[in-house]
């Protein structure tokens, strides 16, 4: 509130806004600040956009692990003990310049069996485990 010089009486009853446009155009400069602080993200490899010619190829050279229930696992749709996964695994693994292993289990799978089954799988050498989230057909 201010007094009104200049011979009129009373209170003058106008409010001061340079306090509140003060306050606001701070807070605009620290959010201009922080907001790009506050994006992080994760780094992700994203494989390049593959020709029909280089996924045939690379379809016959893939290593597919595939768990349908639990202690039943299939290895390029070879049914296989999941005793014997990492013996296969690392056999296979050892001549390939590729440690690339594509894994797919079944919905109904319980948490903890599917990462028994991953840590056999990286146990075994493989560098990089790609999941699979399409279902994999396999033979009954």
């Amino acid at each position: 509130m201010g007094m009104d010089i200049g011979g009129h009486e009373g209170l003058k009853s106008d409010i001061n806004v340079t306090p509140l446009v003060d306050v606001v155009l701070v807070l605009l400069i620290i959010f201009m600040v922080l907001t790009p602080l506050l994006q992080l993200g994760y780094d992700v490899n994203v494989p390049p956009k593959a020709t029909v010619e280089a996924s045939a190829v690379a379809n016959q050279a893939q290593l597919i692990v595939t768990q349908t229930e639990p202690g039943k696992v299939y290895l390029n749709r070879t049914l296989i003990d999941v005793g014997q996964l990492p013996l296969k695994l690392t056999e296979i693994l050892q001549h390939k310049n590729d440690k690339t292993v594509f894994f797919s289990a079944a919905d109904e799978l319980n948490y903890g069996e599917v990462m028994k089954t991953m840590d056999l799988i990286r146990n075994a050498g493989a560098e990089r485990i790609g999941i699979i989230t399409e279902k994999v057909n396999v033979p009954s």
